[in-house]
């Protein structure tokens, strides 16, 4: 049987989140086992249960830590419009996309692809991300439960357009980015004053994002115990 040494239980998933980082790595998902994944982590099967009820919750714990990074945008004020805080936004999201491919193929074209486990952390930080913009435009209303659907239907359209770039190379990095922000005026910018300096609410919202990001990760964590 593998051995394990002694560890926290935030050094431990901190470990095993690595190990499943670097296997998937080949994208080789479907083939994968969480025994071979034990094995590779050299921890018992038990144990990699214990922290992960299914390799769809293993997958999504590795994605959510993954975008972590982009968790603490900058207060849209520090930009000098809504518009150009978006593109900087878009720019780090592109890059990430760029730097994880083999993540980013499983959660968009494997079997878990549409899990809950593994959309809704993903889902609620675009969420989130939407009402940062949408208080940022000061967009109220009657335009803004448009607006929102505007945004969601953007970021469906980036995700696809940014796969065509990385999988199929049918554009270029720079095309897709052009692609987005010509998509985002027509949309977004339909029904929110992108051009306009970010509003004073802002503050507000981006707080509220972070207390969100936070509790998703606390729930996460709490069922954790030494191992």
């Amino acid at each position: 049987m593998p051995t394990h040494r002694r560890m926290t239980p935030e050094q431990r998933r901190a470990q095993l989140l690595d190990v499943g980082e670097a296997i998937f790595e080949d994208c080789r998902f479907e083939e994968l086992s969480m025994d071979e994944i034990a094995g590779r982590a050299g921890v018992t099967r038990a144990l990699l249960y214990h922290y992960y009820t299914s390799k769809a919750d293993y997958f999504a714990a590795i994605w959510e830590r993954a975008h972590e990074h982009l968790g603490a945008a900058p207060d849209p004020s520090t930009a000098g419009t809504v518009r150009e805080w978006v593109e900087e936004q878009l720019a780090e999201y592109l890059d990430f996309y760029t730097v994880h491919p083999h993540l980013v193929l499983i959660a968009n074209r494997s079997s878990v692809a549409a899990d809950p486990a593994v959309r809704e952390p993903v889902s609620n930080h675009f969420r989130m991300m939407g009402q940062v913009l949408l208080d940022a435009a000061g967009c109220t209303g009657a335009a803004r439960p448009i607006a929102e659907v505007a945004f969601d239907g953007w970021i469906a359209l980036v995700r696809e357009t940014t796969l065509a770039a990385l999988v199929g190379q049918a554009i270029t990095p720079a095309e897709n980015l052009a692609l987005a922000l010509a998509a985002l005026d027509a949309t977004v910018g339909r029904y929110a004053d992108l051009t306009s300096p970010a509003a004073a609410s802002t503050t507000r919202a981006v707080a509220r994002r972070a207390v969100v990001l936070r509790a998703s990760r606390a729930a996460r964590a709490g069922a954790e115990s030494p191992a």
